[in-house]
């Protein structure tokens, strides 16, 4: 369900007391650090070309967007076409996760399958493609009921003793679903459940917030709480998250505009997840599918630019912070609804005591925090101002056009005041990764 959502750019001011007067000068510190590198972070989607579209340039194309794993989902049952396509990505450089209908439909089985031909399965597949090394992971299904744990657990076993370069794709259901559909009372027990039983590479799964239309416009409001309760999870059994965000007008859903893009991909960060996932790159067949990055006919929309756009972002903030963990996320001041499931804002890390409202702050476990402007809508005019009293540094800011540490000289959206005090401005559901480093 979509939400069309109006909304303009929203300023987020963030006023910053350092206890040390910062002015530009050398002795006070480098304006430049160190330079941040590639590393595992992945961009991926949900649904993406049918095989009569898959050629050199919807791959270019998909990757000029910023996605490096690319789902084979829709010519399933064809080992050859896949093969084809595995051979065309691996020549633009990008991985894979493949759809074989062998693998996935071991989950599809109405007599669960025994671990014997659930083995069989995984090694004949495996030795069949076994040429093909940017094969990341084998998709097996989407939105399973809890009832399903046990045989994708046995699937996932037999992948990892088997094939133990891959990974094995699973995505679950949000937390809006009801009980029947989670086979499950609480979603809290549907995310353990599978923890445990399953013992997954990765939890994922796909919220969407924004629904309605231009004359309609509302949210879920549980995206944050869905973020907690995976977060937890994942920090309780030590794996990593992904979630799906909305790209795609469908249905009830939203034609999305780009500060909600950001919002999402945001919040991705804000919560440590090591990869992020768009639902859809290529519009499906469907009456009640309206607009995605590309459409039916492999045009490219307004999506594409902006998902793109955002993604060089993204994969930017990913890398730095691949090897950190999120410690704590915080919202300051905030009776918005779609904030609700963070706790509110005490002094924390190097932020300190703030005064402030409506935005989100998560530290994570080297000591860096980012500030994000909580809100995906309003106007231009709705500022938002936040003070500090014990900055004890300097503040640094990760630029993302150049993957450079630097100052907060050079940053447009940072400005200091004569009596010591950082002002930040952020657009609606835009971020900064900061860090403090000493006065030399």
């Amino acid at each position: 369900m979509v939400k069309r959502f109006l909304v303009i750019l929203l300023a987020f001011t963030l006023i910053l007391p350092a206890s040390v007067g910062c002015v530009r000068n050398q002795s006070e510190g480098p304006e430049s650090m160190e330079t941040v590198g590639d590393t595992e972070y992945s961009i991926t989607y949900f649904y993406g070309p049918p095989y009569e579209y898959f050629n050199e340039k919807t791959v270019s194309e998909m990757k000029d967007a910023g996605f490096d794993i690319i789902p084979l989902q829709r010519f399933t049952t064809k080992p050859e076409s896949l093969r084809e396509a595995l051979g065309i990505l691996k020549d633009a450089g990008l991985d894979a996760a493949v759809d074989d209908a062998r693998i996935s439909g071991l989950y599809r089985m109405q007599e669960t399958p025994s671990q014997e031909v659930i083995d069989s399965t995984v090694a004949e597949v495996a030795e069949e493609y076994r040429d093909f090394d940017n094969i990341k992971e084998w998709i097996l299904c989407d939105e399973p009921n809890s009832s399903k744990f046990e045989v994708l657990g046995r699937i996932v076993d037999a992948v990892r003793r088997i094939d133990p370069d891959k990974k094995t794709y699973i995505n679950l259901l949000p937390n809006y679903a009801d009980s029947g559909m989670l086979g499950a009372a609480t979603y809290e027990e549907y995310i353990e459940k599978f923890c445990e039983t399953v013992k997954p590479d990765y939890i994922c799964y796909d919220y969407y917030d924004f629904v309605g239309s231009h004359m309609t416009d509302s949210r879920r409001g549980s995206f944050l709480e869905n973020m907690e309760t995976v977060k937890a999870a994942g920090d309780r059994y030590g794996i990593e998250t992904r979630v799906i965000v909305l790209a795609t007008q469908h249905m009830v859903y939203s034609n999305m505009k780009p500060e909600e893009i950001a919002w999402q991909a945001n919040l991705s960060l804000l919560y440590g997840m090591k990869s992020l996932s768009y639902f859809t790159y290529w519009l499906p067949d469907d009456p009640e599918f309206y607009v995605a990055m590309a459409q039916a006919d492999g045009h490219l929309t307004q999506h594409y630019y902006d998902v793109q756009k955002e993604n060089a972002k993204t994969r930017v903030l990913g890398d730095a912070l691949y090897n950190t963990s999120c410690d704590r996320v915080f919202r300051v001041n905030s009776d918005l609804d779609e904030l609700k499931g963070p706790e509110s804002y005490s002094s924390y890390g190097k932020l300190g005591e703030v005064e402030g409202s409506d935005f989100l702050v998560s530290f994570y476990d080297n000591g860096w925090f980012m500030l994000m402007n909580a809100t995906a809508y309003d106007s231009e005019n709705n500022v938002r101002t936040l003070e500090t009293e014990d900055v004890d540094g300097i503040l640094f800011w990760l630029n993302p056009e150049n993957r450079t540490w630097e100052s907060f000289h050079t940053c447009s959206g940072i400005a200091q005041k004569p009596n010591g005090q950082y002002e930040i401005t952020l657009r609606a559901g835009d971020s900064l990764l900061l860090r403090v480093e000493p006065v030399k």
